[in-house]
């Protein structure tokens, strides 16, 4: 059951990769795409979507923000178990290369001739078959669980999100 909606390939690729689960991951055709997928058509069932922080997204008025750091902003709906996730500081590949910053490699590192490069090919039909990407992606996959992080963080919400559904408590939320 693809119960995580997220806008674009590469997205689809490392969530699928994160959550060692491919088929929780279905892709939209953009962020808005996305929202309308959680607050419309799941009809109040319980959905998630995943989009960029960039632009000014238009975060339906049902939905109350329940945690906001530098990398991620979480809105829950007030009444059903639908949730929409923003990562960034502005897109997927600003989330991913702060995560490299961090420790102390770049997408240079990985084969890339600048960020700019690493943007095209994320933004390819399907960038997996980029080794340069997808060594990246291993690269973070493989690393991410060895310390507190924004992507550790996000994947231990995600799986708390998706292991309560219907029977999600805030106050657990908070403590992750």
């Amino acid at each position: 059951m693809k119960l995580v909606g997220v806008e674009c390939w590469a997205d689809m690729y490392f969530f699928g990769r994160m959550l060692n689960n491919k088929s929780l991951i279905r892709k939209e055709s953009g962020d808005d795409a996305v929202i309308d997928g959680v607050n419309i058509r799941s009809k109040g069932s319980f959905s998630i979507g995943i989009v960029d922080i960039d632009k000014n997204k238009k975060i339906p008025i049902a939905f109350t923000k329940i945690h906001e750091n530098e990398n991620t902003q979480i809105f829950k709906h007030t009444t059903n178990c639908q949730f929409l996730i923003l990562i960034g500081p502005r897109q997927f590949e600003h989330w991913i290369n702060g995560y490299l910053l961090v420790n102390n490699s770049s997408v240079e590192h990985f084969g890339f001739s600048s960020f700019v490069d690493f943007m095209k090919s994320s933004k390819s039909l399907k960038p997996e078959r980029d080794e340069r990407f997808k060594n990246l992606i291993d690269f973070v996959i493989e690393n991410f669980n060895n310390e507190e992080n924004h992507i550790l963080k996000l994947k231990k919400q995600l799986e708390y999100i998706i292991e309560a559904k219907y029977n999600f408590d805030i106050a657990i939320f908070l403590e992750i």
